[in-house]
């Protein structure tokens, strides 16, 4: 193969030692963050849950302070500006092309996008928007930026080409100091057929929906911006630029490496309270406070200059061993990521083997006929006010629920319509978190940016058509099969938590991509036959209720707390908002995002097809609503089971150790060929190599995908998070990483309470 005549170039291509081929240049130069003056954080509250409500948030610490003097209001002709090095997790949505691939003529890996629709009970004039569009590219800077440098490194040191070694030129967010475009460059405007009916202009925005979602092509506007657009749907013909009382959609769009849906929220309500201002008083009487380019999520979790260009090995903990353990542990699990009809996703052995050779597990196929579809579904505010009480009586919050209720809906289709009676599988469920609610704490949702992460939940086994067994009214034991798996979900994510999961996931994750062309390996696993793309079972995304979350800072906040969002300024009143992510390329098979507005839940589900056909997932969407209701009409189980051995309690004593351990050792003998030729390259690499410490620069990425290949599929999804530890090097031989494969069932059986029961 290519990558192995050249092999006999190494020598010519390595040099320097370990630890530089760990190194790029520091993270952030030139940040400009402002130094913090609130004391709370409020992102959208999901109520009694873990990830939405308020929390503390510490002060900045002085040297992350502005390295200007505080910028003059926006009216006064002056905003901020700044470059910054884009982090880790914004790469991946940017994303971080990888040369190679592009010198042999390959088209650049495409965006992740971000899109998001409020509708409102009237039009605004086409001048109001405009004008409150300029005064929100004044205030956030993501929303007038560029991208420059090709985050190109130095050299590729190992023989496929993976890892990296120095980057002279990073991608970083460049920031003029006045706006390079207008409010002309970002508006669109729809204008659905006079005396369309209020369908024809659902029909219009959802249309816009499903082409932005799967618009990959923002990486080829990055260069000059701007990274976003936002698109005016209105209920009338003949253009214009008055407004009406009719309704209206605004459609934000955008590259997910400048936005999340908590910073969309916050300039959505700073545009319509903005709007209403000029219709009123013919100004915008009081102005959004500019604010500077935001930090990375790295630098939020992590604290500046926390990086792994700045700490290296010096970040790593027990803790981070003991994560990587748990987490690779699920991997025995199997996890159904397809359904029956289309493939069993192949091995996840072969798929790392094949992966880390430049090759997609299974043969390549063209990912690009994926597109997402779409079903919109809302929970009326009874029944979502109903279904909280439900979750508070169990202890338990709606993101709970909603975790429980994805995996039991994806058992009703599992099967591709050919029931298997008596099968039983597990599930691995993507659950997307708010990552300014962990570590440092350091950013606060002033502004526009993307702090999106995630954590994974390991449920079952799940007999099939469990969802059908806990919407039966027949069936007594539903109702505890769905608090009983909501309870685990609860401590599952509470372990997460409280052992720092968020601090070490996002330190690897750095790590990863620091070091190696992550993104390669995604489009590689993007391509892939076996697994299509897929890496879960199911996702839910809940950004919480609308209206708990914090406002844009304005001028007579005078430093204090900062008002609340709210769902109507003036005549302009938020009926829905729906949003969403791409799962077409990478991510998982069934997905879910949700938000309360209004009290009522508005649901958006965007799974991919082919893998999910448009009548499935109306299907899907359906029964997913349905079993909310019935778990909403309702409180407590009688079966309360939170201080029960959860979901091992069952299961005989050290029979899951046991059965995990023979199945490694099975694994390993029925792909010993590819072990086989894996090692022969690794030999071929060895014997062309003239220092032996550039051999162990590259083996150290490769034990660390092949043994956390399986952790490393977060990494496909809007807002996820890497899963694995570097760990330092072991007797100057290997790093802890590979003794980590050695030792897993030991370290889990130590540290994990529910292993040593199992």
């Amino acid at each position: 193969m290519a990558s192995l005549r050249r092999a006999a170039l190494l020598p010519l291509l390595l040099a320097g030692g370990a630890t530089d081929a760990f190194t790029s240049p520091k993270s952030n130069p030139g940040v400009r963050v402002r130094a913090s003056s609130s004391s709370s954080l409020a992102a959208a509250a999901d109520e009694g849950g873990v990830f939405f409500a308020d929390a503390v948030v510490a002060a900045v610490p002085e040297e992350t302070a502005a390295l200007q003097s505080p910028p003059k209001n926006a009216a006064g002709g002056k905003v901020v500006s700044g470059r910054r090095a884009l982090g880790s997790q914004e790469l991946l949505m940017l994303p971080r092309q990888y040369g190679p691939k592009l010198d042999e003529g390959e088209p650049p890996f495409p965006s992740m996008s971000h899109v998001s629709v409020t509708t409102l009970s009237a039009t605004p004039s086409v001048r109001a928007l405009r004008t409150a569009i300029e005064a929100a590219m004044d205030a956030h800077p993501l929303l007038r930026c560029r991208v420059e440098g090709t985050g190109e490194p130095d050299e590729r040191i190992d023989l496929f080409q993976m890892v990296r070694r120095g980057e002279p030129d990073p991608c970083a967010f460049a920031v003029p100091e006045r706006r390079t475009f207008a409010s002309e460059d970002v508006l669109r405007v729809v204008d659905v057929a006079e005396g369309g009916s209020a369908s024809s202009l659902e029909e219009s925005w959802r249309a816009n929906f499903a082409r932005d979602i799967d618009d990959g092509s923002w990486y080829g506007r990055s260069r000059e911006g701007p990274l976003w657009k936002l698109t005016l749907h209105r209920s009338r013909g003949g253009g214009g630029d008055g407004g009406s009382d009719e309704p209206c959609a605004l459609m934000f769009s955008s590259n997910h490496a400048i936005s999340d849906q908590g910073s969309v929220n916050v300039l959505m309500d700073q545009i319509l309270a903005d709007v209403a201002s000029i219709e009123q008083n013919q100004k915008i009487s009081n102005m959004a406070v500019p604010q500077e380019v935001p930090m990375a999520m790295e630098d939020s979790v992590l604290g500046m200059h926390g990086r792994w260009s700045d700490v290296q090995t010096a970040g790593i903990s027990p803790g981070t061993v003991k994560y990587v353990a748990d987490k690779a542990a699920e991997g025995f699990r199997g996890p159904v990521i397809l359904p029956d009809d289309a493939g069993d996703g192949g091995s996840s052995v072969v798929g790392a083997v094949s992966t880390i050779m430049g090759q997609s597990a299974g043969g390549e196929e063209d990912g690009s006929e994926r597109r997402t579809v779409l079903q919109f579904r809302d929970l009326s505010e009874g029944t979502t006010s109903a279904l909280l009480g439900s979750c508070r009586a169990n202890g338990v919050s709606i993101t709970n629920a909603l975790t429980a209720a994805v995996a039991l809906t994806a058992a009703d289709f599992i099967d591709g319509g050919d029931a298997k009676g008596g099968r039983e599988r597990n599930y691995k469920v993507l659950q997307s978190l708010d990552m300014r609610r962990f570590g440092a704490r350091l950013d606060e949702c002033e502004t526009v940016a993307c702090m999106a992460g995630s954590n994974d939940l390991m449920l079952g086994p799940l007999p099939d058509r469990s969802g059908e067994y806990a919407r039966s009214s027949s069936s007594p034991g539903g109702r505890k099969l769905f608090w009983d798996l909501a309870r685990e979900g609860r401590d599952q994510t509470n372990r997460f938590v409280e052992s720092d999961g968020p601090i070490h996931a996002a330190r690897v994750f750095d790590f990863a991509m620091t070091i190696s062309d992550m993104n390669n390996l995604v489009d590689l696993t993007a391509r892939s036959k076996d697994s299509k793309g897929r890496a879960y079972s199911a996702g839910v995304s809940n950004n919480g209720v609308y209206e708990r979350q914090r406002a844009v800072r304005r001028e007579d906040d005078g430093g204090g707390d900062r008002g609340n969002i709210q769902t109507k300024h003036g005549k302009y009143e938020v009926q829905d908002i729906y949003f969403g992510t791409p799962h077409s390329r990478s991510g998982c098979l069934y997905q879910v995002s949700t938000m309360t507005v209004g009290g009522s839940m508005k649901l958006t589900f965007h799974p991919a097809s082919p893998i999910v056909s448009e009548e499935t997932n109306s299907k899907f969407a359906d029964a997913f609503v349905d079993l909310l209701e019935k778990m909403a009409d309702g409180e407590g189980d009688d079966g309360e089971s939170a201080t029960s051995g959860g979901m091992f309690s069952n299961v005989p004593e050290g029979s899951l150790s046991l059965a995990a351990a023979a199945l490694g050792v099975v694994g390993v003998a029925v792909h010993a060929g590819a072990w086989s030729e894996f090692f022969s390259n690794l030999a071929t690499m060895k014997e062309n190599v003239q220092n032996p410490q550039d051999f162990w620069d590259a083996f150290n990425f490769w034990v660390f995908f092949a043994v956390g290949h399986p952790l490393l599929q977060p990494i496909l999804w809007i807002s996820d998070v890497l899963h694995g530890s570097p760990g330092p090097m072991v007797f100057d031989l290997v790093p802890a990483t590979f003794l980590m494969a050695n030792i897993l069932f030991i370290g889990a059986t130590a540290w994990s309470k529910e292993f040593r029961g199992a």
